[in-house]
């Protein structure tokens, strides 16, 4: 029964935007796997890859590899790591005592995370999947909405492999650093060298396994 309430969560979402959703329920994980089950049709393009923007999402900037985007009045802020895609790098854990929530995500070959950190009043919650994060602020009776919004919009993300070839091999010949063009929230002041760090290489997997 309630996997039937929860199909139907994402049904209205795709459909119409509108999201009714238990607030009370902290087991944010399981509306993000839920959302993961159903691939929606990409609607926008981006450098490098594609996504599905659900009705009721508004795209405020778009810049490349970073979008912006309103829902009611909070932002979403995505980051593509085209370059992780590009090496099929593996995801390094990003927990810590502080953390209100945390929990590792695996559906589908792909992996990520769901991360809120409580300021004040509000929460920062960062959910990261398929070489992809959205980040945002909110109070907490909106974060499994905009948890759920985020998780179909990062499912959707269609990467184009020839391009993102071209990318990558123009940036290496050229030495270019990818940097984020677009403002970000508040705690979200990395650059894409760090925003690289949650990701790990095979090698520097391999390095770090004898001090485990």
């Amino acid at each position: 029964m309630q996997k039937k309430i929860l199909l139907l969560t994402i049904i209205l979402i795709l459909l119409t935007g509108c999201v009714k959703i238990d607030k009370n329920n902290q087991d944010y994980s399981k509306y993000v796997v839920n959302s993961l089950k159903d691939k929606s049709i990409t609607n926008n393009v981006a450098l490098g890859h594609k996504y599905y923007l659900p009705r009721g999402v508004k795209k405020i900037k778009d810049y490349d590899y970073n979008q912006k985007f309103l829902v009611g009045d909070t932002y979403l802020y995505m980051f593509v790591d085209i370059n992780s895609y590009y090496y099929k790098s593996k995801l390094k854990k990003d927990s810590d005592t502080n953390d209100y929530y945390y929990q590792q995500i695996s559906y589908d070959g792909k992996t990520g995370y769901i991360k809120i950190t409580k300021k004040n009043d509000k929460y920062f919650t960062k959910i990261l999947y398929n070489y992809a994060k959205i980040e945002f602020y909110s109070d907490y009776d909106n974060i499994n909405k905009l948890l759920t919004i985020s998780s179909i919009i990062l499912n959707s993300v269609d990467y184009n492999k020839k391009v993102i070839e071209k990318v990558v091999d123009e940036s290496l010949g050229s030495s270019k650093e990818f940097t984020y063009e677009i403002e970000k929230p508040i705690d979200a002041s990395n650059n894409f060298s760090q925003y690289l760090e949650e990701y790990v290489t095979e090698e520097s997997e391999e390095e770090e396994l004898p001090d485990e």
